[in-house]
């Protein structure tokens, strides 16, 4: 069944949750949840997006074509069914007696004054043009548009009694008479329609985001001070006799066009309006079946248009409205998998929920939809104490507006509520267990940290021996949202803030063919993260400055070792680093998706939201234009980067580069070390990039990878660079 106008432009409203439409296609990882259904907590405000006014405009620009994925062509068909109506003189007529397929007499249905199976409805065809959306207070968008009816020939006939006495004075036989439609027919060309959509919530399923109609004008029958294109006039009407009775061209029949005419707007307004509390019904899946919750059960239902079965859709078993499709991603992310290559647990699993609902609002500015979200560990690990989930107090929707870095047309966010759930769960669920071995990173050996720990070379007699890693997250990370200034020439500013207290790591090394604990350290880390917003729509996250990020370090079981733990401590960092790589490939840069047959320009990842008295904000926010789907991105630049490494010492944790972009003035830039995290962007005074990471302070070789940037964010290739010994 095609979705009719206009709640197709409404829905675009939500068509950014990864992509389009209700379920996150590009999200890889995410894989579907045993059962199909979230059972952790959903908050109000996890995220939210917003479409303002210009952004509104830049969609009304190219409206047809997102007429033309609802509308082929732009025209909607509607089937108008055989109905008995009674008619003051006449008594009861037929309403779009068709009879079966080709059919031209009563033998096979036509015109017999019966609806029954013969009888397959009257296609309409609706044309629509000139989409026009609008947001309006409280919460609701006004979708106008032009639309014109040809209905073609419906037949009409007398149905009680067949031989109706008027029909007998003026030439005998039943009632037969054919009407057509064309609102084209007479000035104005075409009707006007306004339809006001409201977004709700279901209380009934989780509050889930629906629609429903608070108005709909431009289909009634013309009369009294309600003239066309508001109306439908009968004058648009033309009647013919398709029997002996002559009675329906006599004067054009007033009663059979008032008839028709009602019957028309009914079963339009009926249809559009069904169509908007549809347009995001849950569909049945793919063996029929449909959701149930404590609060609510579901059955699926198939529906008939013009002949073709839908595929189905869920509706409530005691309301008889239909379920609201999950507009967003939910799913379940196998984060052992993930993250193996660190020594996760294979089992651990994050279940993810991010749906529209909970709240909208809209005014003359734009509307922004905020969606439900919560994360679940559908199992608690072995290797972590099972803990409380601590309750959040609810958010309300974020003021893009107020903190937005200039005009912008779409607005997305994530809450610090949402992240910091994110991070509890992923610990729940043993995700953080990790352990390293030479297995896992080849250079994990007694050598990288001999310079460090001279007296190990006696515990291993002189050998070089394998070591290993055991991460012990005592404690779930929390996350705080910063303002995020990663620009050039403006002091970097984390957007996101890991903070991590307690955690616990273990160093062993193989001694007499045996894993022996060399020591233990806990210590708080604090990770600062942000992204960098290149070309278009890349969003690359990045890695702040570490000089500070391991505090608080402790360590004990060291008895083995003849160095000061000081000298165990200054280790931790180096050590973390090596599982920075995986870090980085679960952070990769990505795309933000389409927006329909728009793309975004990024414009910045800021904090939104403040929160009193601190320097911390509620939400991550995204802001972006919306541009033709046409448009080139900002490419590379066609400049080269030139960059060589300073003489380097081994175990500095530091190094010094020589770096040149030919032809550019002006340019920033960001490096990453074995793999990791890309760096925020800095400058390089006189030409030299200073580079600081705690992988180097280990004695190994590193491969250092630096990228530069203009003002207008065109990116250069990454260099390669190889520090340490060969």
């Amino acid at each position: 069944m095609r979705r009719p106008l206009p709640l197709a432009f409404a829905f675009a409203v939500l068509a950014w949750s990864c992509g389009q439409g209700a379920s996150c296609g590009g999200c890889a990882a995410l894989q579907p949840i045993p059962g199909g259904h979230f059972d952790g907590t959903r908050s109000d405000s996890a995220a939210a997006a917003r479409l303002t006014g210009s952004g509104f405009a830049v969609v009304n620009a190219n409206s047809q074509k997102i007429l033309d994925r609802f509308a082929p062509g732009g025209v909607l068909e509607i089937p108008l069914k055989c109905t008995l109506q009674p008619v003051t003189g006449l008594g009861t007529l037929a309403i779009a007696d068709e009879g079966s397929l080709y059919c031209t007499s009563e033998s096979c249905g036509q015109l017999d004054g019966r609806c029954d199976g013969q009888d397959l409805p009257r296609v309409i065809e609706a044309t629509i043009d000139s989409p026009s959306l609008s947001p309006q207070g409280p919460d609701q968008v006004l979708g106008t548009f032009n639309i014109t009816l040809k209905t073609g020939k419906i037949m009409i006939s007398s149905a009680s009694p067949r031989n109706a006495l008027l029909c007998a004075l003026l030439g005998g036989g039943p009632l037969k008479c054919g009407v057509d439609l064309d609102t084209a027919r007479h000035p104005p060309d075409q009707n006007q329609l306004e339809a006001a959509i409201r977004f709700t919530v279901d209380p009934r399923w989780e509050r889930l985001l629906s629609f429903e109609v608070a108005r709909l004008d431009g289909i009634s029958v013309c009369s009294g001070g309600l003239q066309a294109p508001a109306c439908i006039d009968s004058n648009d009407m033309l009647i013919t006799t398709e029997g002996a009775c002559t009675l329906c061209t006599l004067a054009q029949f007033g009663p059979v066009k008032d008839l028709l005419l009602s019957q028309l707007t009914s079963t339009l307004r009926s249809r559009l309006e069904q169509a908007i509390a549809q347009a995001n019904c849950r569909p049945c899946d793919d063996t029929g079946g449909c959701p149930n919750t404590a609060a609510a059960s579901s059955s699926c239902v198939y529906d008939l248009d013009a002949g073709t079965t839908d595929a189905g859709t869920c509706q409530d078993t005691v309301t008889g409205r239909c379920v609201p499709a999950l507009v967003g991603v939910e799913g379940r992310i196998p984060v052992g998998t993930l993250l193996a290559p660190v020594g996760a647990p294979a089992n651990a699993a994050l279940d993810l929920s991010i749906a529209a609902g909970g709240t909208a609002t809209a005014s003359a500015t734009g509307v922004t939809l905020g969606f439900m979200g919560g994360a679940h560990a559908p199992a608690v690990a072995s290797c972590v104490k099972p803990l409380t989930e601590p309750t959040v107090p609810a958010l309300p929707l974020p003021d893009f507006d107020l903190d937005s870095p200039g005009p912008y047309d779409v607005g997305l966010s994530l809450s610090q509520q949402l992240l910091t759930r994110m991070l509890f769960h992923a610990q729940q669920s043993g995700a953080l267990c990790l352990e390293l071995g030479t297995e896992d990173v080849a250079i994990l050996d007694s050598s990288l940290v001999a310079t460090l720990l001279p007296s190990l070379s006696k515990l291993t007699h002189g050998d070089n021996v394998p070591m290993r890693v055991v991460v012990r997250p005592v404690n779930p990370p929390t996350a705080s949202i910063g303002r995020g200034t990663v620009a050039m020439g403006l002091p970097p500013q984390p957007l996101v803030l890991l903070d991590w207290p307690g955690v616990e790591i273990d160093l062993y090394a193989l001694l007499d063919e045996r894993q022996t604990r060399l020591f233990t350290v806990s210590a708080d880390l604090e990770l600062p993260l942000g992204v960098s917003v290149d070309g278009c729509s890349l969003v690359t996250p990045v890695l702040g400055d570490l000089s500070t990020a391991v505090t608080h370090v402790k360590a004990s079981n060291s008895e083995l070792l003849a160095e000061q733990l000081t000298a165990v401590a200054g280790l931790v960092p180096s050590l973390l680093s090596l599982a920075e790589p995986t870090l980085a490939r679960g952070l990769s840069s990505f795309t933000v998706p389409a927006f329909g047959d728009f793309q975004v320009q990024l414009l910045a990842a800021r904090g939104v939201g403040a929160i009193s008295g601190t320097s911390a904000y509620h939400h991550l926010g995204l802001y972006a234009q919306l541009t033709a789907a046409t448009e080139v991105c900002v490419p590379q630049m066609g400049h080269q980067l030139k960059a060589a490494a300073r003489p380097f010492k081994a175990g500095s944790g530091a190094a010094e580069l020589d770096v040149a972009v030919d032809g550019l003035a002006a340019a920033a830039y960001s490096y990453r070390v074995g793999g990791g995290l890309w760096s925020t962007w800095r400058q390089a005074p006189g030409g030299v990039l200073a580079v600081s990471h705690p992988r180097l302070r280990l004695d190994a070789q590193h491969q250092l990878e630096v990228r530069a940037r203009d003002e207008a964010g065109h990116l250069s290739k990454p260099v390669s660079i190889l520090l340490g010994p060969r």
